[in-house]
């Protein structure tokens, strides 16, 4: 953003809040107010400015009025972050936040009536430090009490990935400006919606068990409060989970040739045993998942997830820990890149629907994502839609069964046929690349055992 976009900016925002002011007055509601609900790694040193650093870190409240502000300190102007007005998923207020202290308005003309709101980071801890400096809201109003807290909780420690890394970029780059990164359509935070669970990501791009593409590595960094402190520790007492999912070694499975001398099989499963064994010890009632995935760690004939299943299996045994068990992603050979928002949605199901399974929870459908279920059958809607010239259908089966899915124009008419072939349990991804068909409506239909659905999609050429 060049200057002259700033100052424009930095004029709009002063505006709005000047009318603001003059047309409803405004109260500040500092953010050690008793009714905000604070989820994450954060430092409360300084109760009333208290500092956020990880992705996926989310404040939630309940206030009154038409108006609400944010007020927020960023040490770089790289951090951005959704806000949620009423659990309207579908359109976030997103906050590109500039350096220093600011005032963000998110909306001045809702109803006169109570709000809720989520304000989540987006991106992750190398973008800088924030500090929440709490929000502007109506003259003569408050927050009221909190949503209750959900009854589980999920902790992901992993990579990219669980960060989102350019879940929101353009297919044709990998990842791009931090505007792509987006933490609330990653893997794990869709999961933990899902089954209605709290949530908090321990996550750091480029990051391994054994090595990086820096000088640290996740033992020596896991553990801290402030990301870029070694000597900040958070207290493992503060949050219990009721999960750990880790997802560690796409890194490890790209860098280990760099090692000198290159650690065997054996080195490398001792090395994941060992650090599971250490989140285990600050962990020691919760379902551990070791996971991998989406990106070529788990293609075809990789051994990265057998050094994996191994270390969980001698674990079980030697260690006699039972709670404990693996979740791999697939990798799909047509993406080479960092998962997209269409993949996290795959991801966060097939998780899911794996802890619902181990831990006896129920779990919920969003319908923001537009998606039905029957007995773990779902379909998702395409990405991206429209489309020119090709686009990725989702779904997924529960079980071993034949699958189709066929392609239909406005007619009825079926003019493609995408699956017909029987496939064991899991979730899958296929390519439409309509050659011959021209622009208009169409619908795809996936039909498996007792499921049907039908989506619309259009082709624009």
């Amino acid at each position: 953003m060049n200057r002259k976009t700033v100052s424009m900016w930095c004029l709009a925002q002063l505006f709005v809040i000047y009318l603001c002011s003059d047309l409803f007055g405004m109260v500040t509601i500092k953010p050690d107010h008793p009714n905000f609900q604070y989820t994450g790694r954060i430092d409360f040193a300084v109760p009333d400015k208290p500092v956020l650093y990880w992705p996926g870190t989310y404040i939630k409240a309940n206030f009154e009025g038409s108006l609400l502000i944010l007020l927020l300190d960023d040490q770089t102007g790289q951090s951005y972050y959704n806000v949620f007005i009423d659990e309207d998923y579908n359109n976030p207020r997103l906050i590109d936040c500039k350096a220093g202290s600011n005032l963000y308005v998110v909306s001045a003309t809702l109803a006169d009536t109570v709000h809720s709101v989520l304000i989540f980071r987006r991106t992750e801890a190398s973008t800088g430090s924030t500090k929440f400096l709490g929000i502007q809201i109506n003259d003569g109003k408050t927050l009221v009490a909190p949503p209750p807290r959900p009854e589980h909780k999920i902790l992901f420690y992993g990579n990219s990935i669980t960060c989102g890394l350019g879940n929101e970029a353009p297919d044709h780059i990998d990842f791009g400006a931090e505007v792509y990164n987006n933490n609330f359509q990653a893997y794990g935070a869709i999961a933990a919606r899902l089954l209605d669970a709290d949530y908090m990501c321990i996550a750091k791009s480029g990051i391994g068990i054994m090595i990086s593409w820096f000088d640290m590595v996740m033992s020596q960094y896991y553990y801290r409060l402030d990301p870029d402190n070694p000597d900040s520790h958070w207290d493992f007492n503060q949050y219990i989970p009721d999960v750990v999912v880790i997802n560690l070694f796409q890194n490890d499975s790209w860098l280990i040739g760099n090692l000198k001398p290159v650690p065997d099989s054996t080195q490398i499963t001792n090395a994941y045993i060992n650090f599971v064994r250490e989140i285990r010890r600050h962990h020691p009632t919760a379902f551990i998942v070791c996971t991998l995935g989406s990106m070529d760690a788990t293609k075809a004939g990789s051994p990265w997830p057998g050094y994996i299943e191994k270390a969980v299996a001698y674990l079980q045994n030697q260690d006699n820990d039972t709670n404990i068990g693996t979740c791999f992603f697939p990798f799909d050979p047509r993406w080479s890149k960092h998962p997209r928002v269409r993949h996290h949605l795959a991801m966060g199901y097939n998780l899911a629907d794996y802890i619902k399974e181990k831990m006896g929870w129920s779990s919920k459908i969003e319908p923001q994502y537009n998606i039905k279920t029957s007995s773990n059958f779902y379909l998702l809607q395409n990405y991206p839609n429209p489309f020119n010239p090709s686009t990725i259908i989702t779904y997924q089966l529960p079980s071993r069964g034949h699958v189709s899915i066929k392609v239909r124009n406005a007619l009825g008419q079926e003019v493609a046929t995408l699956v017909d072939e029987e496939k064991p349990a899991g979730g899958y991804q296929v390519e439409f690349n309509p050659v011959n068909l021209s622009s208009g409506i169409y619908f795809y239909e996936m039909r498996s055992g007792g499921f049907t659905e039908s989506k619309k999609f259009t082709l624009v050429k």
